[in-house]
């Protein structure tokens, strides 16, 4: 038996009605994928298994990467800051310095994005 495959994304799915299946590719961190074929008796195990970590692992939801919808920025009316918002979450104030180095940084990390090759989420 070949060793663990980590996967880190669902790349997709199909339900094969002939067969009663659900085939889902999973890739990971490298490009691999793999193809996963579960019957109904299986899928039931997973999300009797998925719900269970749910429960167990409440502040589970605090660890994944946030998302915003919207985001705002702007500078400060009676002091020296940048302003940075997400949604209606209270502002950041950052000196010019700070956002200067943020604003660098954000571009950096923008052009690694966008010069790596990730596999197609669903």
């Amino acid at each position: 038996m070949a060793g663990k495959f980590f996967a880190e994304l669902i790349t997709s799915s199909e339900f094969d009605g002939a067969s009663q299946r659900l085939e889902i590719t999973v890739s990971n961190g490298m490009g691999g994928s793999q193809t996963l074929s579960l019957g109904s008796d299986a899928l039931a195990a997973l999300v009797e298994i998925a719900s269970d970590l749910d429960k167990s692992a409440s502040g589970s939801r605090e660890r994944l990467t946030k998302i915003p919808k919207c985001y705002a920025v702007g500078h400060g009316r009676h002091e020296p800051f940048v302003m940075l918002r997400f949604e209606d979450e209270p502002a950041y104030g950052l000196s010019a310095t700070q956002a200067a180095d943020l604003a660098e940084a954000l571009l950096e990390e923008a052009e690694t994005v966008a010069d790596t090759r990730y596999a197609m989420r669903q």
